[in-house]
């Protein structure tokens, strides 16, 4: 399934590349500000710049200012995968219809990612000499908390734009997701890490397509669960009733290779 939700991305990128394109710069400029200053007090090395302005910049620029972009892209992605064909004001618009649920996900995921990543170190080291079992203990179960928060990350926004769901029913079928399907979402979680290795190495395009690209993995890749789910819960009657989205083999993000690639005029 993943090799499939990895060929759907690549085919709606391929085909929207042009929207895609103008949607990541703006993307990549609202988080400019916002990062650039909260990584340069970070690295600086004094402990007063790091408190008073690195953490700060840091919890506004990936708490408040990054959810809103991701969620207008995610809206977009979907629209995409519905409907086939969309706009850049698909984008503006899921930046309007989720602006307040998209920054509470995201305060709640900065604030996860602080506590678990300050346990994993703290407890670890803190306890190490009395009681160093129960301390990496509880050092050991906040490292699988951080991971499992991290997992639910990569698709809390394609849930959220596809059931417009409040906040604790997205959480919460962003984590039974990863539970029922955590190889997939280990592997989803490996090909955002390349995909993300790919483009800080090659800096346009983290500028340019890296929002975008994101947004069309864990779309697509919550796409392909919800089918996995429908056919399931259809069972026999899928044969009378026809799912809502077509098999693969008519669907024309699936059902296309390279030819279609080199020679996209003969399909």
């Amino acid at each position: 399934m993943l090799a499939r939700a990895m060929k759907m991305a690549f085919w709606i990128t391929y085909d929207h590349l042009g929207k895609f394109l103008v949607a990541g710069l703006l993307w990549s400029l609202s988080l400019l500000v916002p990062a650039w200053v909260a990584f340069t007090a970070l690295l600086s090395g004094q402990p007063a710049i790091r408190a008073v302005i690195g953490v700060p910049a840091a919890l506004i620029a990936f708490g408040l200012v990054l959810p809103v972009p991701s969620a207008g892209l995610a809206h977009l992605v979907k629209v995409l995968i519905d409907q086939r064909d969309g706009s850049l004001s698909d984008f503006f618009r899921g930046m309007r219809l989720y602006a307040l649920k998209s920054v509470a996900l995201g305060v709640v995921f900065v604030f996860a990612a602080s506590s678990l990543g300050t346990s994993t170190w703290f407890y670890a080291a803190k306890l190490r000499g009395a009681v160093p079992w129960l301390g990496y203990g509880i050092s050991g179960a906040a490292l699988w908390g951080l991971v499992f928060a991290a997992l639910m990350a990569l698709l809390v926004l394609p849930t959220l734009v596809q059931k417009k769901a409040g906040i604790g029913a997205t959480l919460k079928l962003s984590a039974l997701l990863v539970l029922d399907n955590p190889l997939f979402s280990l592997g989803l979680a490996l090909q955002t890490l390349a995909l993300t290795a790919l483009c800080l190495a090659i800096f346009p395009l983290f500028l340019f397509l890296y929002g975008p690209a994101l947004a069309a993995l864990t779309g697509s890749a919550y796409e392909l669960l919800a089918r996995k789910y429908a056919v399931a819960n259809a069972g026999d009657s899928a044969a009378q009733q026809p799912l809502p989205f077509p098999p693969d083999e008519e669907d024309d993000y699936l059902n296309r290779g390279f030819r279609d690639f080199l020679f996209p005029w003969k399909g």
